[in-house]
């Protein structure tokens, strides 16, 4: 194909350029990720509107791709993203991660952080008793769980946390069942295994009721993404926070106050962390309070609507 060629067949784009054509005029169109920024061209075109696209976590799917599909993949993005009139990042490390390759100037990038719905989220009546450290997203070495569960072995290993238990929720893939099992055989190995629950797919009423019984939540991701949804769902329920100093992890603790920093990729530093908040609750509670406040104010689908409208206006006008 020609270097300009468009990436999906002309008849298909046009069939949806007209079928654009006949739903109520459109300001301007938004893509929902950079994947479809070879989309952007023809609808400016045709529909003589600005286009807005998302940046939410691209450069998992693209970096995984096979060699030479990856750096292909990336250089026409980078080469489509001009057509783009305005990139909306859910985070500014994730922004900033992404101007580079994709070659954005200054005022074509704008951070719009992500919100939830947080009705349904809340605090635990009375505290967990024992102790439980809690994580919830995918059930993965990536997202940091053989990280969480070292330290979880090194915190019962100095016993200064009587009874404490650690309890994992979120989706668990097929190709990481074998990575599950692995960490329940280390677990029986240090005689912890009664200690510990894996609860894979959990629904949202589920997914309420386990974080009240949580003490101190973590998920200690090895590789820095776009966001993070589950901290700001942790941080609805009252929960404070130990997270890597990577990532959109500082810039989330710094805007919600709702946590502490630590290492990344070292059980020692994540379980010092850890202990420190279950050995003083008063600040465990202070910190999970000013995050709960963070997400009913600020991190809530409401304020993250307005601002993405905010950002549509400045395009359109």
């Amino acid at each position: 194909h020609k270097a300009d060629a468009p990436l999906i067949p002309f008849e298909e784009l046009d069939r949806l350029l007209e079928w654009l054509k006949t739903q109520p005029p459109a300001d301007v169109v938004c893509l929902s990720n950079a994947l479809l920024c070879g989309l952007a061209r023809r609808i400016r075109e045709g529909l003589g509107v600005p286009v807005v696209c998302s940046l939410q976590g691209e450069d998992y799917f693209l970096d995984d791709l096979m060699p030479p599909y990856s750096q292909q993949a990336w250089a026409e993005i980078a080469r489509r993203a001009v057509d783009v009139d305005l990139f909306i990042a859910v985070s500014r490390y994730f922004g900033e991660k992404m101007r580079g390759p994709l070659g954005l100037p200054p005022g074509k990038l704008a951070v719009v952080y992500n919100g939830i719905r947080p009705d349904g989220f809340s605090p635990a009546a009375t505290p967990p008793s024992p102790p439980v450290l809690g994580y919830l997203a995918f059930m993965s070495q990536v997202k940091g769980l053989g990280t969480l569960v070292d330290a979880f072995v090194r915190l019962k290993r100095r016993g200064r946390v009587p009874g404490l238990r650690l309890r994992a929720a979120g989706t668990l893939a097929p190709s990481s069942q074998d990575f599950i099992r692995q960490l329940q055989r280390q677990l029986d190995a240090e005689g912890l295994g009664r200690d510990v629950e894996f609860l894979p797919e959990l629904d949202r009423p589920s997914k309420q009721a386990f974080l009240r019984t949580v003490s101190v939540f973590s998920v200690p991701a090895t590789v820095g993404e776009a966001f993070g949804l589950y901290l700001l769902e942790a941080m609805a329920s009252g929960l404070p926070l130990v997270q890597p100093r990577h990532g959109p992890f500082p810039e989330l603790i710094e805007a919600s106050g709702g946590g502490v920093l630590c290492e990344p990729d070292d059980p020692d530093a994540l379980a010092s962390g850890i202990e420190e908040l279950l050995l003083d609750p008063a600040r465990a509670r202070a910190l999970g309070e000013r995050g709960r406040q963070a997400v009913l104010t600020h991190f809530n689908v409401d304020r993250m609507a307005r601002e993405f409208a905010r950002q549509l206006e400045n395009v359109v006008h």
